[in-house]
């Protein structure tokens, strides 16, 4: 999913509080409320709260993805270590060229690197050090170095399941933000198009107020300069939206 506007989430929440306060402003707000519909500005600030929230919790599971990798990285190295021995071991025991090297010892394979691929790779070893026990035994790895390798798989094991599970969250959380930044930007439009209807600008310089009025309401402001994707509407249903405001 796609924003409906380019310009940063902390510049639409910032304008949607300068608009909210003008709305709550009987001097200048009565005219726009009174073309909206009922309960317009709770709904507006409800959204607002909405998104603000979601900023909170975006920031939390990108954390929590730094924070498992933090945790794991002492067992990741152990890890590698072994692989590593598992597969020197593993060439003192079998020819150059013998396809086990290969297709049991993972040897000259390193592609690709993320845990998951490691983990699967450092499986397949721990399988053909189990196979093998006593003939590698006879080069220097012992059973205890296949315990290891194993407890170091079992303990990464759960910590790519919450890496995943910590992957997905975040993408549901960007995924939700994003949907919810496109309402409130939608909500912006809609009180801006009230307020050229109540605040005209061929009544500029003719009534008190006008000036002031269409100032509170950003009417020469948002969406800022180049703000909206080129073609892009903020309702997919209809017409484009111009990058700067379209005079009353």
């Amino acid at each position: 999913m796609r924003r409906h506007f380019n310009f940063p989430i902390s510049t639409l929440i910032r304008d949607v509080r300068r608009l909210l306060g003008a709305l709550r402003d009987p001097s200048v707000g009565a005219a726009v409320a009174k073309r909206l519909k009922t309960g317009f500005d709770a709904a507006f600030e409800n959204q607002t709260g909405l998104l603000e929230k979601g900023g909170g919790d975006q920031s939390a599971a990108a954390g929590a993805l730094g924070r498992l990798t933090q945790e794991q990285a002492g067992a990741l190295t152990e890890l590698e270590r072994l692989v590593s021995a598992a597969r020197r071991t593993a060439t003192l025991l079998f020819p150059k060229g013998d396809p086990r090297l290969h297709a049991e010892f993972k040897v000259g394979i390193n592609e690709p690197q993320d845990l998951a691929s490691e983990l699967e790779r450092a499986r397949v070893i721990l399988t053909g050090c189990q196979t093998y026990a006593e003939a590698l035994a006879e080069h220097g790895w012992v059973a205890e170095d296949t315990q290891a390798l194993s407890d170091a798989i079992e303990l990464l094991g759960g910590a790519d399941d919450d890496q995943e599970a910590s992957s997905d969250k975040k993408k549901g959380i960007t995924a939700a933000r994003t949907l919810a930044a496109n309402a409130l930007y939608k909500q912006c439009l809609t009180v801006q198009n009230a307020a050229r209807l109540a605040y005209p600008s061929t009544k500029l310089g003719k009534l008190d107020g006008m000036e002031e009025a269409r100032a509170r309401f950003l009417l020469d402001e948002f969406p800022p300069r180049g703000g909206t994707a080129t073609g892009q509407s903020p309702d997919p249903h209809g017409p484009p939206t111009p990058p700067t405001p379209a005079p009353a």
